[in-house]
């Protein structure tokens, strides 16, 4: 699973109590990085970077919210707001199946 820095708190509960992997996509530098003792440090690029991987939550995100009802949390119980996500997905999935080829 990938997931935005928002969610880094998530990443030992589910791979305790559900087995899942966790990948939270971060800058090189944000981390540190290894090098030598002789060597120069590499230089932190100036603007926007693009991080791997962060434009799939993003974009699918972006498909979800498209859907009225998970535009906001309607819902009390979390299982309707996961059968909304279910309904979603299988929605976005049956478009892209039966789109026609050009």
């Amino acid at each position: 699973m990938w997931a935005d820095t928002a969610y880094l708190g998530l990443k030992d509960w589910l791979r305790r109590a559900l087995g899942w992997k966790l990948s939270i996509p971060r800058h090189w530098w944000s981390g540190g990085t290894w090098m030598r003792i002789d060597a120069e440090p590499p230089t932190r690029p100036s603007g926007f970077q693009v991080l791997a991987r962060r434009w799939v939550v993003e974009r699918t995100i972006g498909w979800l919210t498209t859907n009225r009802r998970l535009a906001k949390n309607y819902g009390r119980l979390v299982e309707t707001g996961e059968m909304l996500l279910y309904l979603a997905m299988s929605r976005i999935l049956l478009r892209r199946l039966t789109r026609k080829e050009r």
